[in-house]
């Protein structure tokens, strides 16, 4: 299994993000499209073949998290799905094996008594959409990128739906981020294990209560345990300082992941 580090607020560039993993000992970054430095338009431009020689790493990316590409509106359905294809297109283009992304809850209307989902509220139109979506990324990421979605508490049926939808196509496969469900009080569990041979990637910290992303062994998740449930190919150690990632690294050893 091939361990990688997130990229961080404190990096200023995606070269810092590949030297830092490279001394540790790491084998790839998850570039997070989110950050100024990793925005599609920054990423087109970046020589990864000389990333990768130099460093001896490769990279993956964590697509940005306000994509919202079952908006009932398409004109931002349509942007918001093209910059998912776009993002396809520079993965399989330079080697990069994975996209991970959120599903979105859409927007909601707090009532008196209930929060209503716009997305379960017309869930027929969500479908579609979510359908097409599908077909378009699976067209474009031509076996050669796995597109993963990540677990983020979600307890709405509609978006599990959502999700078992996307795994009919093998473009598809799933994230687990354990100190996300473990903050959720593990409500994603029961949804993910009976889809366990669909798990690829993980996103690794520890946590405490409402606190994740903590250094491994600062917190009270048995994550040996977690882990022993699944064979994944790619794990990120999504501990979000630079000095929590060098934390960790004793515990990967220790506990021979490294």
């Amino acid at each position: 299994m091939d361990l990688g580090i997130p990229t961080m607020v404190e990096m200023k560039s995606i070269e810092e993000a590949a030297a830092f993993a490279s001394s540790l000992g790491f084998s790839f970054v998850e570039l997070n499209m989110n950050l100024p430095w990793c925005t599609l338009e920054n990423l087109q431009k970046t020589d990864f073949g000389s990333l990768t020689s130099r460093y001896n790493i490769y990279f993956t990316i964590h697509a940005d998290e306000n994509l919202f590409f079952c908006d009932f509106s398409e004109r931002v359905a349509k942007a918001h799905t093209q910059n998912m294809l776009d993002a396809i297109d520079l993965a399989r283009n330079n080697g990069m094996p994975l996209i991970n992304f959120h599903m979105s809850r859409g927007v909601y209307f707090t009532l008196p008594e209930e929060r209503v989902y716009l997305f379960d509220q017309y869930r027929d139109v969500y479908i579609d959409k979510l359908l097409r979506f599908r077909e378009e990324c699976a067209a474009s990421a031509k076996n050669d990128v796995m597109l993963c979605i990540e677990n983020t508490g979600i307890r709405e049926d509609f978006v599990w739906q959502g999700i078992d939808l996307l795994l009919d196509s093998p473009a598809f496969a799933l994230t687990w981020d354990l100190g996300h469900d473990y903050s959720a009080g593990l409500c994603d569990t029961p949804r993910l294990m009976p889809l366990k041979e669909h798990i690829l990637h993980i996103h690794l910290h520890d946590a405490e209560g409402k606190d994740c992303h903590l250094p491994l062994g600062n917190g009270k998740m048995d994550i040996g345990s977690m882990l022993s449930c699944v064979l994944p190919k790619r794990m990120v150690l999504e501990v979000k300082t630079l000095n929590g990632i060098r934390q960790s690294v004793p515990w990967l050893k220790a506990h021979h992941y490294m």
